[in-house]
């Protein structure tokens, strides 16, 4: 049983290294809570994740491409990442998420380093009134962690060779499906528990879960902010 260490705190602040990890469509959209709050720190790592999701195969509709994503995981090593101002990306996320722009820090001009890895769990092929149902999304996260899980034990074997680029020290995570996803914390956190990824959960300080839940079912209904997993 994985070991699943719960915290406040910002999940941006993770350890140099880390796995920053969160629940996505496959429609390649990060428009709202925190999605949008991951396409601000990481746009880079946003733009590998949108091209994933519309990186059609010959012979297949980008619905049957799309749905063939789903219970998987996109891991992105770390990225050189473009320096926007804050004004520009506040701007950018309040058009595309109705304001709800969620956790941002400092950026400053040029281009930094990114030392942390995101690792998109597909966990339902919509949003909003197309959100998958309950059960699939939480079938679809067990089947996203654990190729998450292979993923980590490849990069491991191959980091092992001293690239620093490659290492991977911890996991972090949000508390995935629980927003908009519609989906109580605790029965995801009982998916998690029973793979092979130990990690480190966090939640903004003074959030409530179930405010949370309620707040995600209802911006869900009502089409808007309904990226957010």
């Amino acid at each position: 049983m994985a070991i699943i260490t719960e915290q406040t705190g910002d999940i941006f602040a993770a350890p140099a290294h880390s796995i920053l990890i969160h629940a996505c469509n496959a429609r390649g959209s990060w428009g709202a809570g925190v999605a949008a709050s991951f396409k601000y720190h990481y746009p880079h790592a946003y733009k590998i994740y949108h091209e994933q999701c519309i990186n059609l195969s010959d012979g297949v509709t980008l619905r049957e491409y799309q749905d063939q994503l789903v219970g998987s995981c996109l891991l992105i090593p770390p990225q050189a990442e473009a320096a926007v101002s804050g004004t520009e990306i506040d701007s950018a996320l309040s058009d595309e998420a109705g304001g709800n722009v969620g956790q941002v820090g400092e950026v400053g001009d040029g281009e930094v380093k990114a030392t942390h890895w995101i690792a998109c769990l597909f966990t339902s092929h919509g949003y909003g009134k197309n959100v998958s149902p309950p059960d699939v999304i939480l079938r679809n996260t067990e089947l996203a962690v654990s190729d998450l899980a292979r993923q980590i034990e490849a990069v491991r074997a191959e980091g092992s060779v001293g690239e620093e680029g490659r290492i991977i020290s911890e996991c972090w995570a949000v508390r995935i499906n629980c927003g908009f996803f519609g989906v109580p914390w605790e029965r995801t956190k009982e998916v998690l528990q029973r793979a092979d990824v130990r990690m480190v959960v966090v939640r903004p300080k003074g959030d409530d879960g179930e405010a949370e839940l309620k707040g995600g079912r209802e911006r869900g209904r009502s089409g808007r902010g309904s990226e957010r997993s």
